[in-house]
């Protein structure tokens, strides 16, 4: 944790905290899952910024456009932060996460997204719990969180407010631990297993 934090110190205003939500994993093929959300937090400011298919959709887009315009719009903001550092929870993997977003974007011919040259931090790596765990051991939770499963369930029903929420509550819960681990006030789970959601 120690490197984190000095990784972080200074650099406050470009430190955000990630998270995504989508219809599934990712795997390798040539039709990226669905993105739903994907949310930021700054550190410093607490300043929410999120790219949702709910947002696009009572615009009055349909699906296959709104998800087009949440990821245009997300690579703008995204190529428009100087060094950011992106704290996320277990999105350095193979079928999901960051390699799920490049594909995506890919499947819609936006093909400038570049996170390689990103500092990222899994946070996932200095806590042996859950997201959802961590969060509420922590109060950093929301009671628009949910777990993977309800919503996936929440996608399926094309409840996607109920996933912008609870992607957004993961963001800023994430964000919240960041900033508590910063100053050494935050509970960490001493259990030797792994549970991730």
């Amino acid at each position: 944790m120690d490197d984190i934090k000095l990784l972080i110190k200074g650099n406050e205003k470009n430190t955000f905290s990630i998270h995504y939500s989508c219809d599934g994993f990712y795997y390798g093929g040539a039709v990226a899952p669905s993105i739903c959300t994907i949310a930021l937090c700054n550190i410093k400011t607490n300043e929410l910024h999120t790219f949702a298919l709910h947002n696009y959709i009572c615009g009055g887009k349909c699906l296959i456009d709104a998800e087009r315009q949440l990821l245009t719009d997300f690579v703008g903001y995204f190529k428009s932060l100087k060094n950011p550092i992106l704290i996320h929870w277990s999105m350095n993997g193979l079928e999901y996460g960051f390699k799920a977003i490049s594909a995506r974007c890919e499947n819609y011919g936006i093909y400038d997204l570049d996170f390689g040259n990103v500092q990222t931090v899994d946070f996932s790596d200095c806590i042996y719990d859950s997201l959802l765990k961590a969060l509420l051991r922590n109060n950093c939770g929301s009671t628009n969180l949910l777990d993977g499963k309800q919503e996936s369930v929440c996608f399926d029903k094309r409840n996607y407010n109920a996933v912008k929420l609870s992607t957004e509550a993961k963001s800023k819960g994430i964000a919240k631990l960041i900033n508590l681990a910063m100053q050494n006030d935050w509970m960490l789970n001493n259990d030797d297993e792994e549970d991730y959601d």
